[in-house]
């Protein structure tokens, strides 16, 4: 066992029971609730430099009666780079497929620029966003948080706590959304969001926004993104439709292997 696996689940144990005698009559104290789940997410960053994923993303739509069909599939790198109050972020296209077929590299390139610019004017968060941030003391102005006790249905197989985040005014650079965490660990399983305000600019403005971001632990006992889900409408120039849906999964991370800045010299800024 890892020593980061073994120290947070110690940890997890001794904040359970913390936790079990903070109740009063009508159950969980929310506020120390709050104070175990940072305390566990502070102890995963003091031992979190960077971490490499291998992604896969995958676009699909509606095509009537022929059914639920991929439009695009991504093969990538993902890469992040942690520090104490934000994150390096790059990603490394390696296939394009469209239609089930391969793309040629300068087509991939091509796409990957789309994609980076659209994702800049449509403020979607990735995921090297730290989504606890709304639950941290500096940020707690910014919101109202509201507990809703234990999620009535599993989370991945998994008894959660469950909390409803809501922005106190709204803005693209704060968040609402309802998050999971477990309830013997304390770790944040999925957090369902969206921006407070919609981008809406002169020649885009975007109608809805939603997405979503599943954790679990890997073998050395850190809880890193397994899968992200976007789903978003709107109006491009000329009212021109905009829908996009898709999922990206996170496979085989490989923790602290030591990143140099040099990966993220166009784009961690």
């Amino acid at each position: 066992m890892r020593l980061i696996q073994l120290a947070i689940m110690c940890y997890a144990l001794i904040v359970s029971a913390a936790t079990a005698t903070a109740q009063d009559a009508t159950g969980i104290d929310p506020e120390a609730l709050i104070e175990r789940i940072l305390a566990i997410d502070e102890l995963q960053r003091s031992h979190l430099e960077d971490v490499t994923f291998s992604a896969e993303y995958i676009e699909r739509e509606d095509k009537g009666d022929e059914g639920i069909r991929e439009k695009v599939r991504i093969v990538k790198k993902v890469y992040i780079k942690y520090f104490e109050d934000t994150a390096w972020f790059t990603e490394e296209y390696l296939e394009y497929y469209k239609d089930g077929e391969l793309q040629s590299e300068e087509e991939m390139r091509k796409e990957a620029a789309e994609r980076i610019e659209k994702q800049e004017k449509r403020k979607t968060r990735n995921v090297s966003y730290p989504m606890l941030r709304p639950f941290y003391p500096e940020r707690r102005p910014l919101y109202a948080i509201e507990y809703l006790g234990v999620a009535e249905n599993r989370i991945d197989d998994r008894i959660c706590h469950q909390f409803r985040v809501t922005a106190e005014e709204p803005a693209d650079s704060l968040i609402n959304g309802d998050y999971f965490f477990e309830a013997e660990t304390f770790h944040l399983v999925r957090v369902d969001f969206s921006p407070s305000k919609l981008v809406k600019k002169l020649m885009f403005k975007l109608n809805e926004l939603n997405m979503s971001v599943l954790y679990g632990p890997t073998d050395e006992g850190y809880w890193l993104p397994r899968q992200f889900d976007i789903q978003g409408k709107g109006k491009a120039a000329f009212f021109l439709g905009v829908n996009f849906a898709g999922t990206e999964y996170y496979r085989s991370p490989v923790v602290n292997s030591g990143l140099d800045d040099s990966i993220f010299e166009v784009t961690h800024d």
